[in-house]
């Protein structure tokens, strides 16, 4: 074999070899993951349900041990798990935890195939009048980077009071504040 020869086989195993190192160990997009509170606004010891959706963008490939968490704020109590889809056998069974005395809960799906969502709702009570940030743990997984917190305001209102136009202010900040905090995570 002469020296071109040795030269062009090399270049070709190492093209071959970049090509397939470049598909083979490509890194999987972080999961996504939201949070909402309906009714986002509730009477003093009043009732919302809080939902919270963790979404794998990546088409094709999978996300495994895929987990959360969530701890409540002061003047929100936790009370129960509602409903969800994070710990079934849809998403590879999994794990889910509440415990309402600390205010806390988790999840974690064993795999959360390529476009798929779960969700996860829980029951909570407004106990003190405000607007009060809800705001998740980072989403992980195995095999991606961690993903962005997510947040949502509760405003929790005096019985009987109808929002005016400054509770209806109030809100509006609650919303702001949510969305500040989410950007801040990010950065």
């Amino acid at each position: 074999m002469n020296r071109s020869s040795s030269r062009l086989v090399i270049v070709t195993a190492v093209l071959i070899s970049a090509s397939f190192t470049g598909s083979a160990f490509a890194q999987a997009a972080a999961a996504v993951i939201t949070k909402s509170f309906n009714p986002a606004v509730v009477t003093l010891n009043g009732t919302s349900i809080a939902t919270i959706t963790v979404t794998n963008p990546n088409a094709a490939l999978p996300l495994t041990n895929v987990q959360f968490s969530d701890t409540m704020p002061a003047g929100i109590d936790l009370i129960t798990q509602t409903g969800g889809t994070c710990s079934t056998p849809a998403t590879g069974g999994g794990m889910f935890s509440i415990n309402p005395g600390t205010e806390t809960f988790s999840s974690t799906s064993s795999v959360l195939a390529g476009g798929q969502s779960c969700t996860i709702t829980v029951s909570v009570h407004g106990i003190a009048i405000g607007t009060h940030i809800n705001t998740t743990s980072q989403v992980t997984s195995g095999n991606a980077p961690p993903g962005t917190a997510a947040s949502a305001p509760l405003t929790v209102i005096a019985a009987g009071d109808t929002p005016t136009l400054s509770a209806w202010m109030l809100m509006t900040l609650g919303a702001m504040l949510a969305v500040a905090a989410a950007v801040k995570l990010r950065t």
